[in-house]
C-alpha cells in the first residue's frame, strides 16, 4: 500500500509520498504513480522540456545540446536492474497521470533521466564561461579577474556534519539546505520508500520525476547530503563552421574537419563536432566559415549521468556503502557528507571532473575520501578549501556562508537536533561589517549622514522585519546601479549576440554586486572612485526613501500572484538571493532544508517550499513516524 501523508499545508503542497512495493520494480512504479497524482502538471512540463517541446527558448538549447539523445544513451548505459527500476517508474507516472494533465505521448524509459538532465544541464560552469567570454570581449582579459568574485551563477548550498562527540545523542548530525531556483511546487519532493523484501526503508528528497533518492537520504543506518562542488565540467569553445561539399565542416583550431548531426533534428540545425555539439551559431556559406560555440560537457563525453547509483544508495547501510555507490556518479559533481549509526563520518567529492592538459581532456580526477573524527566537523558551502580545490575549478562561492557556519558551530560545541535546525535560519551578513567600516569613514552630512549612521549602527542581520537592513539594501542597490552606469563598466550592458536563454548570466548588476563585497575591502579596479559612488548612493537613498522593512521588498512571489516576505540575503546562511541592482524579488534560495539525526531517524527534521509557512519562516518540520500511513 502507498499513500500521501499531508505535510501540513494541504494535499499536494508539502506532502510526503509514502511508497511501498514488494520488489524494486513495484516500488518504483508506486513512486512514479503517486508522484504523478500530486505533481502531474509539473512532471509533464519537465518532460516537454526534455523533449524540446516546451515552447520556451530552452527548446533550442535542449535540441542543439543533444539533451534527449544523451539521456537515452545514459539510460542504455545503466546496469539491467537500474534500467528496470527506471522503466517501472516511467510506467507508474503514466498510470498515475490525470488525462487532463497529460501532454502528447507517454513517458519513455529514458524520460526520468531526461528530467534529471533538465534540472542540471545548465547547473554547471557554462554560465561562468559565458560571463568570462562576455567580459573579455568588452573589457579585456584582465577585467575577468577584477570581476571574478568566487560566485556561483545559479546554484549553491550549505551542508555540514558533526561527529558524535559533538552531539547530545552521541551520534552524528548532518544539516543541509540546497539553494536553487525557487518554485512551487519545488524541485525536491519528500519521500519515504519501503520495500521489505529488498531491505529498503529510506527517507529522502527526490527530484520529482526521478526515481529513488539522489542527493539527500537516510536509510536508518546511514544518511548523506550534498552541496555543489563547483567543479568545472564544461568547456565552451569558439569555433568556425562552414558548409562544404554538401556537408558541414568545423575548424577546431587545427584545420577543417567534417561534422555530424543529431539523431533527432527536426529543425535541421543540430551540428555535432568531435568535441561536442554546437549550441550557438551555425555553418556559413563563406569559405572562411562563421562563428559558433561548441559545448563540451562530461555527460555528453561519457554518455552518462551516473544514475546507476540510485539503487545502491537505497540499499546503503554504512558510509562505505554510500561512498561505493557514488564512485559511479557523474554529474553534477557533488561535495558529499555521510554518517552512519556506528559513528563513522566521511567527506568526499563525487562525480567526473576532467583532467585537463593544454585544453585536452586526458581522463578523470580521482577523489579522496576524508575520514572525519568523532570530535570533528566539516562545513561545505561551495567555497574554496585550499590547494585541493584548484583541480576542480577556478571559481567558487565567496567564503561568507562557510565562515559564518564555522562561527555558529564554534558557538555551539554540542548540538541537538533543534539547535542544529536553527542554524539554517541565521541571517547575519558577514560582509556588513566591511561596509560599515567603509561608510563610517566617509565625509557626509544632512539626510545622507542619517542614512549612513543607520547602517553603521545596524546589527548586520538581514531579518525580514529589519528597517536598517532595508536601508542598507537600498544603498547597496544604488551603488551597484551607479557602478554599472560608470565607464568602463557601462560597456558590460552591451547586448551579447547570444540566445536569450543565456541573458541572466550576462546581466552586469548582479555580478558587480557580488564583486562589490570584495571591492569594499580591497583596491577598487578600473580607476573607479568607489567612495564618491557610495556618497552619491547614500544621498539617493536619503532622497528617494527606502522600504519600511527588508521583508517589504525582499519577497518570494507565489504562483497565485501573492508574495511572501523572506529574511536572509545571498551571503547569509539563510541564502535568499535577488538580482541586486535590478530588484529585490527573491529568485533563488533553499529548495529544501533538513537535519538528519543518526541516533534516531524519527527525530530528524525537514521542509520544502511547498510547505510554505514553515519554509518561509526558516523552519523545519519533524519527519515524525513516516511508517504510519493515512
Amino acid at each position: 500500500m502507498s499513500d500521501v501523508l499531508d505535510g501540513g499545508a494541504g494535499p499536494g503542497t508539502g506532502d510526503v509520498l509514502v511508497c511501498r512495493g514488494d520488489s524494486f520494480e513495484s516500488l518504483a512504479f508506486e513512486q512514479g504513480r503517486l508522484t504523478a497524482r500530486v505533481r502531474g502538471a509539473s512532471l509533464e512540463d519537465d518532460r516537454r522540456h526534455a523533449e524540446a517541446r516546451s515552447g520556451t527558448p530552452f527548446d533550442v538549447f535542449a535540441r542543439r545540446s543533444l539533451l534527449a539523445e544523451t539521456a537515452r544513451a545514459a539510460f542504455e548505459r545503466m546496469d539491467a536492474p537500474s534500467r528496470a527500476f527506471f522503466v517501472a517508474y516511467a510506467d507508474g507516472v503514466d498510470a498515475g497521470l490525470d488525462p487532463g494533465e497529460r501532454a502528447d505521448g507517454r513517458w519513455q524509459p529514458w524520460t526520468p533521466v531526461g528530467v534529471f538532465a533538465v534540472h542540471h544541464v545548465l547547473f554547471g560552469s557554462l554560465g561562468h564561461h559565458l560571463w568570462r567570454r562576455h567580459v573579455t570581449g568588452l573589457l579585456g582579459a584582465d577585467a575577468v579577474e577584477a570581476l571574478a568574485q568566487e560566485v556561483p551563477a545559479s546554484s549553491g548550498s550549505n551542508a555540514w556534519v558533526v561527529g558524535g562527540d559533538r552531539t547530545t545523542s552521541g551520534r552524528p548530525l548532518i544539516g543541509a539546505d540546497p539553494h536553487r531556483l525557487l518554485s512551487v511546487p519545488g524541485v525536491y519532493q519528500r519521500v519515504h520508500l519501503v520495500c521489505p523484501t529488498e531491505g529498503v526503508d529510506v527517507l529522502g528528497l527526490t527530484i520529482a520525476g526521478v526515481p529513488g533518492v539522489q542527493h539527500f537520504g537516510h536509510t536508518g543506518g546511514v544518511a548523506w547530503a550534498i552541496t555543489n562542488a563547483m567543479a568545472d565540467t564544461q568547456d565552451l569553445l569558439d569555433v568556425r563552421l562552414r558548409r562544404h561539399d554538401g556537408g558541414v565542416q568545423v575548424d577546431l583550431g587545427d584545420g577543417w574537419e567534417p561534422c555530424g548531426t543529431g539523431r533527432d533534428d527536426p529543425a535541421g540545425d543540430v551540428v555535432v563536432t568531435r568535441l561536442g555539439p554546437v549550441v550557438v551559431g551555425g555553418p556559413a556559406d563563406d569559405p572562411d566559415g562563421g562563428d559558433a560555440l561548441v559545448l563540451r560537457s562530461v555527460p555528453w563525453v561519457t554518455r552518462d549521468w551516473g544514475l546507476s547509483a540510485v539503487l545502491p544508495l537505497l540499499r546503503a547501510r554504512t558510509v562505505a556503502d554510500v561512498s561505493e555507490a557514488l564512485d559511479g556518479w557523474v554529474e553534477p559533481v557533488n561535495d558529499v557528507l555521510a554518517a552512519d549509526t556506528s559513528g563513522a563520518v566521511v567527506h568526499r567529492v563525487a562525480g567526473r571532473v576532467p583532467r585537463r592538459v593544454e585544453g585536452d581532456w586526458i581522463g578523470w580526477l580521482e577523489h579522496d575520501v576524508e575520514q572525519v573524527p568523532p570530535g570533528g566537523h566539516v562545513v561545505s558551502a561551495n567555497h574554496r578549501r585550499g590547494p585541493e580545490s584548484a583541480a576542480l575549478s577556478g571559481e567558487f562561492a565567496p567564503p561568507h556562508r562557510a565562515r559564518r557556519l564555522e562561527q555558529l558551530l564554534a558557538e555551539h560545541p554540542v548540538l541537538d537536533v533543534s539547535t542544529a535546525a536553527a542554524l539554517h535560519a541565521d541571517t547575519l551578513l558577514l560582509p556588513a561589517g566591511d561596509w560599515q567600516r567603509r561608510l563610517a569613514a566617509l565625509d557626509v552630512d544632512g539626510p545622507a549622514r542619517s542614512v549612513r549612521d543607520t547602517i553603521v549602527a545596524w546589527d548586520g542581520r538581514m531579518d525580514a522585519d529589519s528597517s536598517a537592513a532595508a536601508v542598507f539594501a537600498a544603498v547597496r542597490a544604488a551603488t551597484v546601479r551607479r557602478l554599472a552606469a560608470t565607464p568602463p563598466l557601462d560597456r558590460l550592458s552591451t547586448p551579447a549576440d547570444l540566445p536569450e536563454l543565456f541573458g541572466p548570466w550576462l546581466r552586469p548588476e548582479p555580478r558587480i554586486a557580488l564583486a562589490l563585497d570584495r571591492w569594499i575591502v580591497d583596491d577598487v579596479p578600473f580607476g573607479l572612485d568607489l567612495d564618491a559612488v557610495l556618497v552619491t548612493a547614500l544621498g539617493e537613498a536619503a532622497m528617494t526613501g527606502t522600504a519600511a522593512t527588508w521583508g517589504d521588498v525582499h519577497r518570494f512571489e507565489r504562483p497565485d500572484g501573492t508574495s511572501v516576505p523572506l529574511a536572509g540575503d545571498d551571503a547569509c546562511v539563510l541564502s535568499t538571493s535577488a538580482a541586486t541592482g535590478l530588484g529585490d524579488v527573491v529568485w533563488r534560495g533553499p529548495v529544501a532544508r533538513l537535519v538528519w539525526c543518526l541516533a534516531d531517524r524519527d527525530a530528524s527534521r525537514w521542509t520544502v517550499p511547498d510547505e510554505l509557512d514553515v519554509w518561509a519562516a526558516g523552519g523545519t518540520s519533524p519527519v515524525g513516524d513516516p511508517g504510519v500511513e493515512s
